[in-house]
């Protein structure tokens, strides 16, 4: 099984949960399902990682997708053993006739099944709910900052993989703590900060 996504992988774990989201949805072994990602071949369109906004909205898509093929291969596996569709039982992707024949998914790729679907929120920015505090110490000699403790709390509704979500939440915090402590900041003659995406010339 084959899935087409449009959103960007770049370490944040979104083959292993699209892959997930499909073989759940699908009741198939995660194992059978390969997610393929940033290819314009395969999509007319698609869009960047956005952390793990693409779990939100790319992973509704698939989830929408697979229960739209699995639609599509009831109605070809009644076909093929002789029931009506709404007879044709899915399990451990195979799909089972009342009488118990059964043809396995690869079996019914001939009859060509593709399903292509988009998931949107009407342009609204899509992230968590959450907070964050961190307790530090500043040398007021030298005006070094030390990272003493911090706490992240987040509402971050159904997780689908705890290992990526759990990384997501680090990279996020050690995204925000950069800003402050290791990046570069750049100041305006007039004493405020430089915005980012400014040319400095």
């Amino acid at each position: 099984m084959s899935v087409y996504v449009g959103s960007t992988a770049v370490g944040q774990g979104l083959e292993t949960v699209m892959a997930q989201i499909a073989a759940d949805t699908l009741g198939m072994p995660l194992g059978q399902v390969r997610v393929l990602h940033g290819s314009t071949p395969f999509l007319d369109e698609g869009y960047g990682a956005f952390a793990s906004r693409s779990t939100v909205l790319g992973g509704s898509a698939v989830f929408e997708a697979a229960n739209a093929l699995l639609a599509k291969i009831r109605t070809a596996a009644g076909a093929q053993l002789g029931c009506a569709a709404e007879q044709v039982e899915l399990a451990d992707g195979c799909a089972r006739a009342p009488d118990g024949r059964s043809l396995a998914f690869a079996e019914l790729a001939a009859d060509g099944l593709r399903v292509t679907t988009a998931f949107g929120n009407d342009n609204r920015l899509t992230y968590t709910y959450g907070s964050a505090a961190a307790h530090v110490a500043v040398d007021p000699g030298t005006g070094d900052v030390e990272l003493l403790d911090c706490l992240v709390v987040e509402d971050v509704g159904r997780i689908v993989n705890p290992l990526t979500l759990h990384g997501q939440a680090i990279g996020g915090m050690v995204q925000g703590w950069a800003a402050p402590s290791w990046s570069t900041s750049f100041m305006t003659p007039t004493g405020s900060c430089w915005p980012a995406t400014s040319p400095t010339t």
